[in-house]
């Protein structure tokens, strides 16, 4: 039990360190993303302030007492007296002509930058993106325009380029973290470990030591009825100690199952011989209290489990489902193949359903108001074992109340 409860408070450190890892990388990506558009907007409001192309003012002296324009992320910084990135200006005359300045850019393809420019002007937009630049365009008083572009293809390189350094860092980071917390697991979970296999002893011990009396009670009555013939306070004991023992034997059925989960058997069951053969066992109760069992069971359907852990299985869903059916009510059991699972289905007619939800029908001991009413003998145990049985065999269960007077237990078993 150490074992596996250091493998999931590992797991599941490292899958939180994880995602907090993915968030922050994903917020320093976006931001400095927000920080470059940023810095990009203010870049082209500063070259479409400019006067005209080849008209480059000087930078004014730099006061240090001024305070600088910083953008809101990162405390970035861009110098006051004109933009610091690789672009063009780009003088479009009424003819058509182009006169281009290109300011911090290496080597400039004159045919691609005016298909750029000629499609930016058939769009008509006053700003936005074409290709790999940012532009900003202003129609000019004889006809013209003038059209600043700016080349983003680098920063956003560099961003990317950030990605690798990034996915090696959180690496390291859960490589670390593993290794930390591989020594420090174990006596984490120990603890944990000890009071749980203490309460299931409790159980087991308690389970045990209360069947003697319960047999003693029963006997006592059967000498008592012997003697004075039955009346309704030995029917009334009668009852509650038949009760009783069947809460110990649900409780000692759950601590073995808890203690021997990952320890059972595991053979090639045909499943649909384990529900036949519960069908016909319920036979005579269900007789008893007039219900319809209909059956539809596939043939042949065998998987890897644990046998007597499977037969419980099926065992306690029909019991549960007997129990809490109306009388002259129905009852329907469908076991299929799915691809490579095993779905098996329990749907059974009831007056009314539990006043609760029913995820909270698998707690142990929990019954719903609406069950208590029925003057049945449950305990509130079998859908927490039923829940244990499958859960052992990496399976899921399901429970749901189709429409006010029916209620559906699904089952998915892996082959």
């Amino acid at each position: 039990m150490i074992r596996a409860l250091r493998r999931r408070f590992i797991l599941g450190a490292m899958l939180a360190l994880a995602i907090l890892l993915l968030l922050l990388n994903c917020g320093v990506i976006a931001g400095s993303y927000l920080q470059m558009e940023r810095r990009w907007d203010q870049t082209l409001e500063r070259l479409m302030e400019m006067p005209d192309v080849g008209a480059r003012p000087e930078p004014p002296m730099e006061n240090p007492r001024e305070p600088k324009d910083k953008l809101a992320l990162f405390g970035y910084e861009i110098p006051a007296h004109g933009p610091q990135e690789a672009y063009y200006l780009v003088r479009v005359d009424a003819d058509g002509g182009m006169e281009v300045d290109a300011r911090g850019v290496a080597e400039t393809d004159e045919a691609a930058l005016q298909a750029v420019v000629h499609e930016i002007l058939a769009s008509g937009e006053a700003e936005g993106k074409a290709d790999m630049y940012k532009f900003a365009l202003r129609r000019m008083e004889d006809g013209g325009a003038l059209v600043a572009l700016l080349d983003n293809s680098a920063p956003l390189q560099a961003l990317l380029g950030m990605l690798g350094p990034m996915m090696i860092a959180n690496a390291l980071g859960l490589l670390g973290m593993f290794l930390i917390l591989l020594p420090l697991s174990k006596r984490m979970v120990r603890s944990y470990a000890v009071n749980i296999e203490k309460q299931k002893q409790f159980i087991t011990n308690a389970g045990h030591e209360i069947k003697t009396p319960v047999a003693i009670i029963q006997s006592n009555i059967d000498a008592m009825e012997l003697i004075q013939g039955e009346n309704k306070w030995s029917r009334n004991i009668r009852g509650q100690v038949e009760r009783l023992r069947a809460l110990l034997n649900e409780l000692l059925a759950l601590a073995r199952l808890d203690e021997g989960r990952g320890e059972q058997k595991r053979t090639q069951v045909e499943l649909g011989a384990l529900v036949a053969e519960a069908i016909e066992a319920e036979r005579e109760r269900c007789a008893a209290r007039k219900l319809c069992v209909r059956s539809e069971i596939a043939k042949e359907i065998c998987l890897r489990g644990d046998a007597r852990g499977l037969g419980q299985l099926v065992h306690a869903l029909l019991d549960n489902a007997v129990q809490y059916a109306d009388a002259g009510g129905w009852i329907e059991v469908k076991l299929e193949k799915s691809g490579r699972r095993v779905r098996l289905t329990l749907r059974n007619s009831v007056s009314r359903l539990p006043d609760c939800p029913p995820e909270r029908l698998f707690e142990r001991f929990y019954r719903g108001d609406s069950a208590r009413t029925q003057g049945t003998a449950g305990c509130g145990v079998g859908l927490s074992a039923a829940q244990s049985i499958v859960e052992a065999h990496r399976g899921r269960i399901a429970l749901r109340y189709e429409d006010a007077h029916t209620v559906r237990v699904s089952v998915e078993l892996p082959i």
